[in-house]
């Protein structure tokens, strides 16, 4: 959010505020706390529960909530109606392409009892306006693939003001090994309609598929980039279970070649559709991606000569360095350009 990002893009340049935090799998409750001056956040709140047979009870008050289950069941009570859910065997459990995902909506002023066996992560924000409990279970989710090449993702959208919140906005991101998300690079820290951009904050939470043993010395890593290319340009290495907060800015995120990775995210802001405005040097990329569809489906083309590709290029106006790029990007796909 632009709010946030002016009070914190500083701080977080030099160091005096750390937007990024290892769980240790033991804490229950929240654990990023918009109201603390070290949390770079004004309205976003996230947390875990460790659940157990005795219920966890919580008034929601003037928030809402969306819950989403990362390994284990769960049973809820919101002011008298039932709801129950299992994620098994954790978030890489069904393969790319597929998600065993499922989220709880819980709207403001009722109170949640909830209780089970595993961990469940929550988001939390300001609702703007009364809505209903609503649950999305895990054969109701869609999965989508997005980007191409070493950005290709699948994106799993969850809850939405389009269909049952008020402000919140989750879902879930699986990258590849070695593949980047966030890209093309955007943003969504101003209220500018107009331009396709909103004001939303958001956290993310890395997950990676990978089986601790006790001799490892470095484990599953990623790099978390936050970067608004003025006061801003930061990055971090991420592992299993990364808390990140990103008040605005740039927030490209890329995962090494030894895991998978798959990232919960949330966003909250003022109640205004989440738009993502592409930053205009790096948003010749999605016009790549036409053209890698379009080489893909003419299987005959493994070999382009000079005039074929710029035929390709032609309706793009491609700079001569996004050209050079093309090819090299070609080249590596297995495209001989003579």
């Amino acid at each position: 959010m632009q709010i946030t990002m002016k009070k914190y893009a500083n701080r977080i340049e030099k160091s005096q505020v750390n937007p990024h935090l290892r769980y240790d799998g033991k804490r229950s409750g929240l654990i990023l706390d918009p109201q603390k001056e070290k949390v770079p956040l004004q309205v976003l709140g996230f947390g875990i529960y460790q659940l157990k047979s005795d219920f966890i009870t919580k008034n929601t008050k003037d928030k809402e909530m969306v819950l989403v289950p990362q390994d284990g069941r769960f049973e809820a009570e919101i002011n008298g109606k039932n709801f129950s859910g299992e994620r098994t065997h954790g978030p890489f459990f069904p393969g790319p392409g597929r998600s065993n995902a499922s989220a709880l909506y819980v709207p403001s002023n009722v109170r949640l009892k909830i209780r089970g066996r595993g961990e469940i992560a929550f988001f939390e924000a300001p609702a703007l306006k009364e809505k209903p409990p609503f649950f999305l279970s895990g054969e109701d989710v869609k999965v989508m693939s997005r980007g191409d090449w070493i950005w290709r993702r699948d994106i799993v959208p969850l809850i939405s003001p389009k269909d049952a919140s008020s402000n919140l906005v989750v879902g879930e991101t699986y990258s590849p090994p070695g593949f980047w998300s966030g890209t093309p690079l955007h943003q969504h820290d101003k209220d500018q309609p107009q331009s396709g951009e909103s004001d939303h904050e958001e956290v993310y939470y890395h997950r990676f598929n990978w089986k601790k043993n006790s001799g490892d010395l470095i484990g599953p890593y990623g790099v978390q980039i936050l970067m608004d290319g003025k006061r801003l340009m930061k990055a971090y290495l991420i592992g299993e279970k990364s808390i990140f907060a990103i008040p605005g800015g740039c927030h490209p995120v890329v995962a090494s070649p030894v895991s998978e990775l798959l990232y919960l995210w949330g966003l909250a802001g003022k109640g205004e559709a989440l738009a993502m405005r592409d930053i205009p040097e790096f948003v010749h990329l999605k016009s790549f991606e036409e053209i890698f569809k379009t080489l893909k489906e003419d299987q005959k083309i493994k070999n382009l000569s000079k005039e074929d590709f710029n035929g390709i290029c032609q309706p793009y106006p491609f700079t001569v360095e996004q050209k050079d790029l093309l090819i090299a990007i070609l080249r590596e796909k297995g495209c001989d350009i003579a």
